[in-house]
């Protein structure tokens, strides 16, 4: 009897096999409650049914920390929470560090001026130029920044060959300015006197310059400062080559043409050629000097033409000469028609003299 109820051992792979029957049945009756709940109608709790199902009795919150309202102050439990909280916070900490690092920059000694530099300046000390900015060593570094301009200007202003001046900073308490200067042009002789013409038509009236140190540039003889300023204007215009070619500059007026000039030219010939059309002109004396075979005269008052000097002195000469001729005709013509209104006064006055005397023989 006992043999009989004894049930067989299960082998191994019916146990495994049971254990899997087992564990399917518990997930189909598990299945089977979701979808009869899921099937079951919800009971919608109204609004009003709600609120008189509380009480209206006090209730005690829980006091949290100002602080700790916010998410980031809360305590991060994973590495992916820290790192979400960093990502939102840290313009916070950035601009907290700014503005920790700018107060102690204030209040120490390196936001006071150190040091002043000048690069670019060949013909004024660097002393002359910090002299002229008005910048003391006690000066605030925030001050002489938002002065910026107002110091460039300055040395703009106060020295004429300085084209241009730009302040720079450098941290953390370093000014620097970089000066582009004018270019020299020309010399202005005044008598035996020279003066230096820069390239934007600046005259330094306060420099004189020593005839024997003169350099190669353009003298221009007699010019006032009007046409100083027209004639630099135009010669800055032309190509290195031909401005290297001019070396004195006259005023040669003419009736037609009163701003009519004169250039000598490096190759022996001359230019002549109004002050007003020099830029426009000159140019064209490259072409036309490559055909000269002798010192010439290229004249460029109407239209552009070259003679020999001998031969384009002589027309100077014969001109001057029809012009003095013509002063003396009409000096002579001048004289001659009052000597013809003298005569006639001198008779006028003889008749009126004869008539007087008939009239008084008459009365008597």
């Amino acid at each position: 009897m006992a043999d009989k109820d004894k049930q067989p051992e299960l082998t191994p792979w019916q146990k495994q096999h049971a254990e899997f029957q087992k564990k399917k049945q518990e997930e189909a009756a598990k299945l089977a409650r979701e979808e009869k709940r899921k099937k079951q109608p919800v009971k919608v709790e109204s609004v009003i049914e709600k609120y008189e199902a509380i009480p209206n009795q006090p209730v005690d919150e829980e006091k949290t920390p100002f602080l700790k309202r916010f998410k980031f102050w809360t305590a991060p439990k994973e590495k992916g929470e820290l790192s979400e909280v960093l990502g939102k916070i840290w313009p916070f900490i950035l601009a907290a560090t700014l503005i920790f690092l700018g107060s102690i920059y204030v209040i120490s000694p390196l936001s006071k001026i150190a040091s002043f530099t000048a690069n670019g300046n060949v013909h004024e000390t660097t002393e002359q130029v910090a002299e002229a900015t008005g910048i003391k060593t006690n000066d605030h570094v925030w001050q002489v920044i938002k002065r910026s301009s107002e110091i460039s200007a300055k040395i703009e202003q106060k020295f004429p060959r300085v084209k241009s001046a730009k302040m720079s900073w450098v941290f953390p308490n370093d000014f620097r300015v970089k000066i582009v200067e004018y270019g020299e042009g020309v010399y202005l002789k005044t008598g035996n006197n020279y003066q230096l013409v820069l390239s934007n038509g600046v005259i330094l009236t306060q420099e004189q310059v020593d005839a024997q140190k003169l350099a190669g540039l353009p003298i221009l003889d007699g010019f006032n400062a009007k046409e100083v300023k027209t004639f630099v204007t135009a010669y800055e215009t032309l190509k290195p080559e031909l401005k290297a070619q001019i070396t004195t500059v006259t005023k040669v007026p003419t009736k037609v043409t009163p701003d009519f000039i004169a250039l000598e030219m490096k190759d022996g010939h001359q230019v002549r050629v109004p002050l007003s059309q020099m830029a426009e002109k000159l140019p064209y004396y490259t072409s036309v000097a490559s055909h000269l075979t002798e010192p010439s005269v290229v004249d460029m008052e109407a239209g552009v033409y070259a003679k020999s000097k001998a031969a384009y002195q002589q027309d100077l000469d014969d001109e001057k000469e029809k012009e003095q001729k013509a002063k003396e005709a009409a000096a002579a013509n001048k004289s001659g028609d009052q000597s013809a209104t003298n005569g006639s006064e001198t008779t006028s006055s003889a008749e009126t003299g004869n008539n007087d005397s008939t009239q008084a023989a008459g009365s008597e």
